[in-house]
């Protein structure tokens, strides 16, 4: 059997390879901010919750030292950093309690021994000293408490934006099916979704050349117009007449004013309430496209029916 001669990896390789492991080892290792904190502040109820068991102050506040044990106790079995860390927190506050109190005790001790000025501003300042302590401890429970509601609150407004944030989308959703059932509704009138709403376009073929009222040719598509706005009420119609480039501006300007008011009168002869009808005449302010063929020029030659999303007003949709 042949073996294949073992290369030996450059200097430059090996510290190459030493370093990526590193920082590798390091990144998966490094504890997070949160973490060093709850530890701190785990060691410090430890040292705390030491002093509270040595001898002569366990022996003077057993029941402080005790329950200063169980906090400490509860921060070990903390699930996680942030429970860790207010246990914590807590537990050290209940240590240095203790050692309060029984120093407080031994003040009273030495009180009782030494019955001297000394001993009695001693004794003073030992009981100030723990009613500070017992002050900080319920300034720290005040603070848990204060961070436990914020967290609550907090809880809530996430809820409450998650369930906001799904009806829009229901909304959205409905809109959507509803617009798509409309446009299928219009689709042998050739009706196309826009911004101002849904528009329909009745071109200059369904008018007699020059002539302001509808064809017969008309009649069908008028006719399907006026079922669909019957069905759906809430809904207002913006009608707007254009014209080509040929002939004088009064002229064209009254051309497709007359134009869009005979779309209107006939939807009115259908049964639909006037009220819902809105007319403007543009004449060639605005062609569809440029007026250079004659071709060009039919297509400009035209009525839209604009049919409103529900709610809109047909002032704030006309051209500017």
């Amino acid at each position: 059997m042949n073996f294949l001669p073992w290369k030996t990896p450059g200097r430059g390789s090996g510290i190459l390879f030493l370093l990526i492991s590193f920082v590798v080892l390091f990144a998966g290792c490094a504890p997070s901010q949160k973490e060093i904190m709850a530890k701190d502040q785990l060691e410090r109820a430890r040292k705390a919750y030491s002093q509270a068991k040595a001898p002569d102050i366990e022996a003077l506040a057993p029941i402080n030292t005790a329950e200063a044990g169980k906090a400490l106790q509860a921060a070990e079995d903390a699930g996680n950093t942030e429970e860790m860390q207010h246990l914590g927190y807590i537990a050290e506050k209940k240590a240095l309690i203790a050692v309060t109190v029984a120093e407080g005790k031994k003040a009273e001790r030495e009180m009782a021994e030494l019955n001297t000025e000394t001993a009695n501003i001693i004794a003073m300042k030992r009981e100030q000293e723990a009613k500070n302590a017992l002050q900080e401890a319920e300034q720290a429970r005040l603070v848990a408490q204060s961070e436990s509601a914020k967290a609550a609150v907090a809880r809530k407004e996430a809820e409450e934006a998650r369930l906001a944030a799904r009806t829009e989308a229901e909304k959205a959703a409905q809109a959507k099916a509803e617009a798509d059932m409309l446009m299928k509704e219009l689709s042998e009138l050739k009706a196309r979704q826009t911004e101002r709403g849904i528009v329909l376009t009745i071109g200059d073929v369904l008018f007699d050349f020059g002539k302001a009222y509808l064809s017969p040719k008309a009649d069908r598509n008028v006719e399907k117009l006026a079922v669909f706005l019957e069905k759906y009420p809430k809904r207002n119609v913006l009608i707007e007449g254009h014209t080509d480039s040929i002939g004088s501006d009064s002229y064209n300007l009254d051309l497709s004013r007359r134009r869009a008011d005979s779309v209107k009168d006939r939807l009115v002869g259908d049964g639909i309430d006037p009220a819902r009808i809105t007319t403007f005449g543009y004449g060639k302010q605005y062609p569809a496209v440029s007026n250079d063929t004659e071709a060009n020029r039919a297509l400009n030659r035209r009525v839209e029916v604009i049919i409103l999303n529900e709610g809109v007003q047909a002032d704030t949709q006309r051209r500017k």
